[in-house]
């Protein structure tokens, strides 16, 4: 299967994925006398190569129609399908020197074999030495009529001033929710898929703004689930739906202090076979956002989270830092987690092994407290003497599940993944693993189908709510419902790591 990004990258202007980018350079085209030289910046994925291509195309073009090529002439078919001398791209990161910009100059006086211009598109030019900016200095100046330069680059405080001031720039930019899921939209309809919302959702949040990255994901999950990529099915794709360990819930045990946990997670998501430096990468991407945030910036996510700019700045230089030393560490991931230890050193709460509880222990026994005695208080009131303990409702948890399936199947493997944590009042509070799964059955249709199997199968008027727990350190029993729909707990401590049950409820949580 050919992957979505290559297959279909934009050919006509008309297709580019940045809206911006579509008016600027259809207003460029329009005119008769076009730019000779142009800069391409933006981040990787953005579109910068296809928009270059697609000007080779569009100063070449037949039968143009308002600066757009029409992509059937014979020069279209020719650029498209990569087999047209008259357009070179050169890679600047492999052909950076001297004798490669000269060689380049050479052929810039030579006439187009068969197309009306010679486009000459070079990628990563801020990767250049000094000298081979020097030399291509001058033929920018004065280009042949006959060509087309464009430089495209992620980087271009690289390049230097004198060269920059020859170009005609064009910014490229992180893609906006909106173009990211039209972007989508094309594939999908061109393939047939059919993708659940919240799923598609998934896929522009973990693009980090890449068409490319976007594209990418959804071969993925095509080659994953197959054509029809539910909610159900992504639910188990760890890698995709932050099963192991997302930069949220390691931003919550930031603010929350709690190295132990973050430490734990990394060396799961290490030894699961994680690339912990594309996990890098994502936190630096969630936290540069949460930095700008708290500087008052507007942006599409204007959630913050417990850590000042001050915090943030501080926890953000630790990761770049951690970059540098991947090449270098045996451990993948110990970077990481030197950079934990290291924010994390003299933020530390008082360790309540030393007998001395600290603020965060007394107010969770006090709030633990304070539940237990709104619970009785209220189910007294409700049902007089006949209390429901959160016992009772795992008594007939795998009840539950089997209630709840016909209702939707979904439903039941979102709690088959959860367990009671204790009642509330009138509430049963579930503790789910994955926020995915939370936000699922916090959904008011799902809820109202939880509580009224709830009343099915308890006799009572009972409200769901749900926490989302911590992976890898779940301290009571794990409830795994059998097909039978009988109840069991199984105690890691007495039943052992090589356990059957033991086993099962590893698969289910991770």
């Amino acid at each position: 299967m050919t992957v979505f990004h290559l297959k279909y990258r934009p050919q006509t202007i008309a297709q580019l994925d940045s809206e911006a980018v579509r008016k600027t350079l259809a207003k460029l085209l329009e005119n008769k006398d076009i730019p000779q030289v142009f800069l391409f910046a933006g981040p990787k994925g953005s579109g910068k190569t296809s928009a270059a291509r697609i000007v080779a195309k569009a100063v070449n073009c037949l039968k143009p129609k308002n600066g757009d090529p029409c992509g059937k002439c014979s020069a279209c078919l020719e650029i498209t399908a990569g087999a047209s001398v008259d357009v070179m791209e050169l890679d600047g990161a492999s052909n950076r020197g001297i004798d490669d910009i000269r060689l380049l100059k050479e052929k810039t006086f030579l006439l187009p074999a068969s197309l009306k211009r010679k486009v000459f598109i070079i990628d990563e030019v801020h990767m250049l030495t000094k000298e081979a900016f020097n030399a291509l200095l001058k033929i920018l100046e004065e280009p042949p009529v006959h060509t087309i330069f464009i430089l495209c680059t992620t980087d271009p405080e690289k390049i230097p001033e004198t060269v920059l001031s020859r170009l005609i720039r064009i910014d490229f930019k992180k893609g906006k929710t909106k173009e990211l899921r039209d972007s989508l939209q094309r594939v999908i309809a061109g393939e047939g898929i059919e993708v659940a919302e919240d799923v598609l959702k998934l896929v522009i949040d973990r693009s980090e703004g890449s068409f490319r990255n976007a594209q990418k994901l959804l071969t993925e999950l095509v080659l994953a689930c197959g054509k029809k990529i539910t909610d159900e099915k992504v639910a188990d794709l760890a890698w995709l739906a932050d099963g192991n360990y997302s930069p949220e819930l390691l931003a919550g045990d930031l603010v929350e202090g709690d190295e132990k946990a973050i430490l734990q997670a990394l060396e799961v998501m290490a030894s699961a076979g994680s690339d912990m430096a594309e996990f890098r990468t994502r936190l630096v991407y969630f936290f540069q956002n949460k930095l700008l945030i708290s500087c008052g910036i507007e942006l599409e996510d204007q959630k913050k989270i417990g850590l000042s700019t001050e915090a943030l700045m501080e926890w953000l230089q630790l990761l770049i830092a951690a970059g540098r030393q991947e090449r270098d560490s045996v451990l993948s991931q110990l970077p990481l987690q030197l950079a934990v230890v290291e924010f994390l050193k003299g933020r530390k709460l008082t360790p309540v092994s030393t007998g001395v509880k600290n603020r965060k222990v007394e107010e969770e026994e006090k709030e633990k407290k304070e539940n237990l005695s709104a619970s009785e208080i209220s189910h007294k009131k409700a049902i007089g003497s006949a209390l429901v303990e959160v016992e009772a409702v795992e008594k007939v948890w795998g009840q539950i599940l089997l209630a709840v399936k016909p209702y939707n199947h979904s439903i039941e493997a979102f709690l088959r993944a959860a367990r009671p944590l204790r009642v509330e009042g009138e509430t049963v509070v579930l503790e789910v693993f994955y926020p995915f799964h939370k936000d699922k059955l916090e959904e008011d249709k799902n809820r109202k189908i939880v509580e009224k199997v709830l009343k099915e199968v308890m006799g009572v008027e009972l409200l769901m709510a749900c926490v989302l727990g911590k992976l890898q350190r779940s301290t009571g029993p794990v409830i795994v419902p059998t097909e039978n729909a009988v109840l069991n707990v199984v105690d890691k401590s007495k039943d052992g790591e090589n356990g059957d049950m033991y086993q099962v409820a590893k698969e289910i949580f991770g």
